[in-house]
């Protein structure tokens, strides 16, 4: 997936089968608000209306594309830890913790703090799970929140992109923080297997 960022916001664009392409974005409440006195229509449209009149690559891929079927839209997001454990009953998923989507970790971490649990349970250390949890997902959440600033922020998505500019080895260690790992060869990045 394409990372792309945008005034307010941040989103991706990938390919999907049959030439289709996919775009999915968060964008900050004010600047929702604003786009939307801008730009007629719902809010969906005025976004990407928004998004391809602000962001050339998408104006690029997207130029020629039409809309099929109907927006799929949803609410906002809650990024954060949350609780793991409430009267016996543990929690796994985006109701434990959630990651800002620009890290793209959200069903990889559920899988993994799932399978991570099932192990504590089987050997008898559930009471370790927050622990482990917290060790294993906690920075990821907060790299994803740092990135998510960075991107949303047009000062700081100006400075952060001069900084990548002179220190590329830091899109290895963003990627190492969000869970994932730079593949050098062709410079991709792929997902690093997660022990538990």
């Amino acid at each position: 997936m394409a990372l792309l960022a945008f005034p307010g916001g941040y989103g991706g664009l990938v390919h999907s089968d049959s030439g289709r392409m996919s775009i999915s974005c968060c964008i900050r409440r004010d600047a929702l608000a604003r786009v939307r006195a801008h730009y007629p229509g719902r809010a969906a449209e005025a976004v990407l209306a928004h998004i391809m009149t602000s962001t050339r690559g998408v104006h690029e891929a997207l130029g020629g594309a039409s809309l099929e079927d109907s927006f799929l839209c949803t609410g906002p997001i809650h990024p954060g830890i949350r609780s793991l454990r409430k009267d016996g009953v543990f929690f796994t998923g985006n109701i434990a913790g959630e990651a800002h989507p620009i890290i793209a970790e959200g069903i990889s971490m559920a899988i993994q703090a799932s399978s991570l649990l099932a192990k504590l349970l089987i050997n008898g250390l559930s009471e370790d799970y927050a622990l482990m949890w917290r060790f294993r997902f906690a920075p990821r959440i907060a790299a994803a929140s740092l990135f998510a600033h960075l991107a949303m922020n047009d000062t700081a998505r100006t400075a952060a992109l001069g900084l990548l500019r002179a220190a590329p080895g830091l899109v290895s260690l963003g990627a190492r923080l969000s869970g994932k790992s730079a593949s050098f060869g062709d410079g991709r990045l792929t997902k690093t297997s997660q022990p538990g």
